[in-house]
């Protein structure tokens, strides 16, 4: 199993600031919040991440407004800010929850008429990240947005007053498919899926064999997710109608599904015993942790903690 840890890694090595902002996501957020800087850079170099880099990424992360830090001596805390919390409980909305709520046919369609080119740019880039696509003349389409979180994306950036957003619903869907295969990229995103899965599928039957080295497993749960948002990032929850019979992400979402039930245990072990925040050792994971895909069983990450007590910073 570490062999093929180290192929993925070696293959494709992970940027620092988006691994960091998926382990603070898919860890650190379930365990209090907050981490010392020194055991961050520890568990980093799991995945051949170097003390100057990861310091890096932290120190940009937190001028770019993802993290805060909050000094205590000579040690260094970070935990996410509002906006980054708010950010990345949007993605893990479409990780660990899927919505496969039924669509009534209507779009909602935002016209922005920023005329400042960078307040442009972000508002086009951040309405990506809530899966909406271009269309023709500068209009950004999605079949079922959160409003909510569109919302509050405008308010943010303060453009609300300079976007128009519609709500409109098709004529004709003769060329619907076309159109919604070229805007989303679905044969780039299927291509991406298809590889994810190729790549974590072999680790179903090396953990069915034999349990994973809690380190091992905790390498496994944050590459698995950190993939996966990385590909959910570029995609939108597209109503079943408008995707592909033979979806590949139906089947990526099933085995991040079934791999993550199988580590997130013995991986919240090892965080629990070399994560360290302000107070002493990580607190068990909070109750949203269990509902992640559709409930995970207490008991084991009950049992793991037990085997592996945590160790309190010097």
């Amino acid at each position: 199993m570490r062999a093929r840890l180290d192929a993925i890694l070696a293959a494709e090595p992970p940027r620092a600031g988006s691994l960091v902002v998926t382990l603070f996501g898919d860890v650190i957020s379930q365990h209090g919040g907050s981490v010392w800087l020194g055991g961050l850079v520890e568990v980093m170099a799991r995945f051949g991440l170097k003390p100057g880099q990861v310091r890096t990424a932290v120190f940009r992360l937190a001028r770019d407004g993802w993290l805060v830090a909050m000094q205590r001596g000579r040690r260094s805390y970070y935990r996410l800010t509002a906006s980054g919390q708010r950010r990345y409980a949007r993605a893990a909305e479409r990780i660990y929850a899927p919505a496969h709520a039924a669509w009534d046919g209507e779009w909602t369609l935002v016209m922005p008429a920023v005329s400042d080119t960078t307040a442009r740019d972000e508002l086009r880039r951040r309405l990506g990240w809530l899966g909406f696509a271009a269309l023709a003349g500068g209009v950004l389409a999605h079949p079922r947005p959160d409003r909510d979180a569109l919302d509050e994306l405008l308010a943010e950036l303060d453009v609300a007053s300079r976007v128009l957003v519609w709500r409109a619903r098709t004529v004709c869907d003769a060329v619907l498919p076309e159109l919604v295969s070229g805007a989303w990229q679905l044969d780039d995103l299927a291509a991406r899926f298809a590889a994810f899965a190729a790549r974590f599928r072999p680790f179903e039957p090396l953990l069915a064999d034999e349990p994973p080295a809690d380190a091992d497993a905790f390498v496994l749960r944050c590459l698995l997710i950190h993939e996966y948002r990385r590909i959910l990032l570029r995609t939108v929850d597209l109503p079943p109608a408008l995707l592909p019979v033979d979806w590949t992400g139906h089947d990526a979402m099933a085995l991040v599904a079934t791999l993550y039930r199988l580590v997130h245990a013995p991986a919240a072990a090892y965080a629990r015993r070399v994560l360290s925040n302000a107070d002493g050792a990580l607190p068990p994971p909070d109750a949203t942790f269990y509902r992640r895909f559709g409930g995970l069983d207490r008991s084991l990450v009950t049992g793991a903690a037990a085997r592996a007590p945590a160790r309190c910073p010097a």
